[in-house]
C-alpha cells in the first residue's frame, strides 16, 4: 500500500514540475520577479529585445557617459539621463524596439556637443550583436534578441 501512495505522489510532482517547464513559472514566483524595464525578450511581439551593453573599449580616461536612442529619442537608460562605463563593462539594457529601428549610441560631453559613438540598423530576423564604434575612438557591443 505504501508503494502505491509513493508512486502517486511522484506522479504528482513529476505532473506538477511538467507543467511548469512548459509555462516557465508560477505567477506567484513571476509576481515576486524584478521587472525587466520595458519588457522581457519573449514579450517583444515583432520587435527585437534589446539585451546588454559592453563597453569594449571607452573614448575617455577613466569613464564614458552613454546613453542609446531608437529612432531619435532617447530608450536607455529611463531613470537617468546616462551610465556610466568602464572598459570591459557590461550592463543591462532590456528594452524592446521594433524591427528596423535606428539605434544610435551616444556618448554625453559637458563642454562640447554630445558625440555618436556608433549607430546600426535593427534586423529582427536574427539574434545577434550590433557592434558601435569609432566616434571618438569608443567600440561597444549590444547583444540583441529576435
Amino acid at each position: 500500500m505504501r508503494t502505491w501512495r509513493k508512486l502517486s505522489k511522484l506522479a504528482a510532482a513529476v505532473t506538477v514540475a511538467g507543467g511548469l517547464a512548459f509555462t516557465g513559472m508560477p505567477s506567484a514566483v513571476a509576481d515576486e520577479q524584478p521587472a525587466l524595464g520595458n519588457a522581457a525578450p519573449l514579450t517583444c511581439g515583432s520587435g527585437v529585445f534589446l539585451d546588454g551593453l559592453r563597453a569594449l573599449t571607452i573614448t575617455e580616461s577613466g569613464r564614458d557617459e552613454v546613453f542609446l536612442t531608437s529612432n531619435g529619442v532617447k530608450i536607455w537608460p529611463a531613470s537617468s539621463a546616462y551610465v556610466s562605463m568602464s572598459q570591459g563593462q557590461r550592463v543591462e539594457v532590456d528594452k524592446c524596439v521594433p524591427n528596423g529601428a535606428q539605434l544610435r549610441l551616444v556618448e554625453v560631453d559637458d563642454l562640447d556637443p554630445n558625440d555618436t559613438i556608433g549607430g546600426q540598423t535593427v534586423n529582427g530576423d536574427v539574434t545577434r550583436d550590433y557592434e558601435f564604434c569609432c566616434g571618438d575612438g569608443g567600440r561597444y557591443r549590444l547583444g540583441a534578441v529576435a
